[in-house]
């Protein structure tokens, strides 16, 4: 028989959660709910409510179930991850102050050396090893402008991997957890499933009952959980896609153009 229909998943569900061979009901629970079932057809449940949905104390216990999980994982998630959320946020924040002190750097550099310029003895060098020479004796005339200049790059490329190191790890977190969610959902619909057949087969008013059981298992846990983060996660996203595309207007236009249709497509 077929089994409950279940919602979409949410918008912001842009990749797929892996897939994993889903866990089937033992055969003592699945004969526990349909006796179960068969006691509650017995006495008239579950019974139609104002909106036309058959419900029965059993079968609220078996919704109200799954919706628990998926907010207290969900919940978890969130407090495990408040500390990279922390983290990520001062990244956030100090990349574009980093990248602001590079540029004004850059614009007290010295002017170019010759790189190709050669002093007396070096007439049968290559030209590799005269360029790397003139480019060594530069850095070291400016030695104070480099050093600084080295230093706010590591900076910045540090902070860049710090942010893409933690948003990875959490996508691959909010993966498990999302999993986890679908096949509680998977072993929530077999029981409802069990449950319903064994009423059918008691129930007085089996003839107008729908043979499945028309439930929609859901949870608001998840958008929840994103709506929360979602400032943050659009900010590392537009910084991840600053850096890819650059800082020219041209590539800040199509930057911003590619991400609003993104947020459209969700």
């Amino acid at each position: 028989m077929p089994i409950p229909k279940r919602p979409r998943p949410p918008a912001h569900q842009n990749q797929p959660s892996p897939k994993s061979k889903p866990e089937q009901l033992g055969t003592l629970e699945s004969s526990r709910l349909r006796r179960l079932g068969r006691r509650d057809g017995q006495r008239c449940l579950p019974k139609q409510d104002e909106s036309g949905d058959w419900i029965s104390p059993a079968l609220s216990k078996k919704i109200n179930a799954y919706n628990e999980f998926c907010i207290f994982k969900w919940s978890e998630l969130q407090s495990e991850h408040e500390n990279n959320y922390k983290e990520i946020t001062r990244i956030c924040q100090e990349i574009p102050v980093l990248e602001e002190q590079l540029e004004t750097h850059r614009q007290s550099a010295p002017p170019p050396a010759d790189l190709t310029e050669r002093i007396k003895g070096e007439e049968n060098l290559s030209e590799p090893i005269i360029t790397n020479r003139r480019q060594r004796e530069h850095e070291k005339r400016h030695l104070g402008y480099f050093s600084r200049l080295r230093q706010l790059e590591s900076r910045r490329e540090e902070n860049y991997r710090q942010l893409m190191e933690l948003s990875s790890v959490i996508q691959s977190t909010e993966k498990t957890v999302r999993m986890a969610c679908e096949q509680a959902a998977g072993i929530a619909e077999q029981r409802i499933l069990a449950y319903w057949n064994g009423m059918l087969q008691t129930h007085q008013k089996f003839k107008i009952l729908p043979p499945t059981p028309v439930i929609v298992l859901e949870s608001n846990a998840e958008t929840e959980y994103y709506a929360q983060n979602n400032q943050i996660k659009g900010d590392v996203k537009q910084i991840l896609a600053r850096r890819q595309y650059g800082d020219t207007a041209a590539n800040i236009q199509r930057m911003e153009e590619d991400y609003v249709s993104e947020q459209k497509q969700r």
